[in-house]
């Protein structure tokens, strides 16, 4: 007897193609975005004079849906395309970054040149550079993952660092201090990971630490240091941003003042951006933050359980990559959750999937979907067979 559409949709074992606890995961997240977004961006849209109080909450949900479809298109192209891919992707990142460097070209935005217009919304290509480090890396570690464990010799060591070393340089030019790092603290914890000697990595460590040291105290840099050192020795001027920040988060007691209920969005420098943690803490008390970090702990772990399950079959790329995305997401709500608590010195870094941002959304998606295809394509390799024809009974296979 033929079977009916729903019949068959019913008999699919969906848990192949999707992990359920990802998923989970990123709706709860993307639900608390767009709630806590919405709030803190009223004010910003009220005192820029836009056309209605919802602006960016209805340009987040555009970039939304774009992002949507965009992973939805990611999500249908195997592992081993994006492998190759990535070493090919890696210089058109750089010729990127290093147009927005060149006036007329790239977009500057509050003394940055991050973005490159669209028309219709700027492309920021630090936040695709992430991406695609990660993406090159991980193919580099597949092709030299044994030299780069056990060769007495530190060249096999010096390529991948050598290009995260330009791509940094680059980032520092625009600059994007904040990306510089979230990319520099990814690759060598995934490189580590990956087996290259710890004893090496520290080397590496505090050589970028004695390079970074100069940029830190350089400039409006030095400014942003003594700001974090003392934020309150000049709190109308240059630690405005920290101060009411801390204010915010502080306002927030245990349980918030209620959704919308925050005053600080009204003097907190890009509450619905940079600066969405504190007014997420202050709305939501001290249990939004738990709740916070629980859900980025919960996504990092997802991350890292698609990796290790990746490895387990010899999908070494999709295992390194997953790592990677698990590294990057978790290092980068670190940081901005630590220069909103003035834990770390002021840098421009989204919260991901809650704070606003087309570039930053359409990217993170773009992540997401790749953890999806990674879990996908582990998941027949474990298993075997077609996903429409097995269907799991009482711990066993079925085969119909």
């Amino acid at each position: 007897m033929t079977k009916n559409w729903s019949e068959r949709w019913q008999e699919i074992n969906w848990t192949r193609y999707i992990d359920t606890e990802l998923m989970t995961v990123l709706i709860l997240l993307i639900t608390l975005g767009i709630t806590i977004m919405a709030s803190a961006s009223i004010s910003v849209a009220d005192n820029k004079n836009y056309s209605h109080i919802f602006y960016f909450l209805d340009r987040q949900l555009i970039f939304m849906g774009l992002g949507l479809i965009l992973a939805l298109v990611v999500y249908q192209v195997r592992m081993g395309f994006w492998q190759n891919l990535g070493v090919k992707l890696l210089p058109i990142v750089v010729l990127l970054l290093l147009l927005v460097l060149i006036p007329g070209i790239g977009k500057e935005v509050n003394g940055s040149s991050r973005w490159i217009s669209l028309g219709i919304f700027n492309l920021q290509i630090s936040e695709i550079a992430k991406l695609i480090t990660l993406m090159y890396l991980a193919g580099y570690m597949v092709r030299h993952g044994k030299n780069l464990a056990t060769s007495p010799s530190y060249k096999p060591l010096l390529i991948p660092l050598g290009a995260m070393g330009f791509i940094g340089g680059l980032l520092l030019l625009e600059p994007d201090f904040g990306t510089m790092l979230v990319i520099v603290a990814s690759s060598i914890a995934l490189l580590f990971l990956g087996g290259v000697q710890l004893q090496r990595l520290l080397l590496v460590i505090i050589g970028a630490i004695l390079i970074m040291i100069p940029f830190l105290f350089m400039s409006y840099r030095g400014n942003r240091m003594s700001v974090f050192l003392d934020p309150w020795s000049d709190p109308l001027d240059k630690g405005y941003q920290t101060v009411n920040a801390l204010m915010a988060i502080g306002n927030g007691g245990w349980f918030g003042t209620g959704l919308g209920g925050g005053v600080h969005k009204s003097y907190v420098p890009e509450p619905h951006n940079d600066y969405i943690f504190s007014i997420l803490a202050e709305e939501f008390g001290f249990i939004g933050i738990v709740v916070v970090l629980f859900l980025f702990a919960w996504l990092v772990k997802c991350a890292f359980t698609i990796g290790f399950n990746a490895d387990k079959v010899k999908q070494h790329y999709g295992a390194y990559l997953a790592y990677g995305i698990g590294f990057w997401v978790g290092f980068q709500a670190l940081f901005h959750i630590g220069v909103n608590m003035a834990l770390l010195p002021p840098k421009g870094l989204t919260l991901p999937f809650i704070s606003y941002g087309g570039s930053s959304l359409l990217i993170a998606f773009v992540a997401m979907a790749f953890l999806m295809r990674i879990h996908k394509e582990t998941q027949f390799a474990l298993y075997g067979g077609s996903a429409h024809n097995i269907k799991r009974s009482k711990g066993r296979r079925v085969k119909r």
